[in-house]
């Protein structure tokens, strides 16, 4: 049996947000995640942060470009898995009647370059063996080190921030773009506020 993972596909969020918002479409289809467990009911769950791609196999797959990522995603959640290599590093579960919300910040040590972890994701009302997989993986040293000393440079400032998101999309590398735009150390400010709300709201589409 499968379990969907949608993924976004976002049309441009209009010239109010500027032009780096109007860039903001990203090139990712909706996605199907393969149930790991027989029997275990499908979930859909809309993940917006880290940027994740559908693979043949079936599961979702993110790289990493920092080392603590925030994972965004739409619908609330009753538990969170990490795994590596089949063994539990982290879970976090919501108690009754409440939910695990986005953002959530990276709960475990720094991810390494190269590192491949499981994340594990079970939404409000799933079965307890009904999961959504997203198979994540530290970026290259090289590439999380730039990460890294790009968002060091770009300060307080929401416009620096704004114009690194454009420069990214005009580049074409939307996995820097979304790990700038959802960096836990991005600016509370502006349009940079108005921009995720937009993404968040329009989430993973139809």
């Amino acid at each position: 049996m499968l379990r969907s993972l949608r993924l976004a596909l976002l049309p441009p969020l209009g010239p109010s947000f500027g032009l780096a918002a109007a860039l903001l479409v990203l090139l990712i289809t909706p996605a199907q995640a393969r149930s790991r467990n027989a029997g275990a009911d499908p979930v859909v769950v809309c993940v917006l942060a880290p940027r994740v791609e559908a693979v043949d196999e079936g599961d979702a797959v993110g790289a990493l470009l920092s080392a603590k990522p925030l994972l965004v995603v739409v619908e609330p959640l009753q538990e969170v898995r990490i795994e590596r290599a089949g063994r539990l590093l982290w879970r976090g579960r919501a108690g009754p009647g409440q939910s695990i919300r986005a953002p959530l910040p990276w709960p475990l040590a720094p991810i390494q370059p190269g590192e491949q972890l499981l994340l594990r994701l079970q939404p409000v009302g799933a079965s307890a063996e009904s999961f959504a997989h997203v198979q994540l993986r530290g970026a290259s040293a090289a590439r999380m080190a730039s990460t890294a000393a790009l968002i060091e440079r770009l300060g307080p400032g929401p416009q620096a921030w704004l114009a690194a998101v454009e420069t990214a999309l005009q580049d074409g590398d939307v996995a820097l773009a979304w790990a700038l735009l959802f960096a836990p150390q991005a600016p509370q400010a502006g349009e940079l506020d108005s921009l995720r709300a937009e993404v968040l709201r329009r989430g993973c589409g139809e």
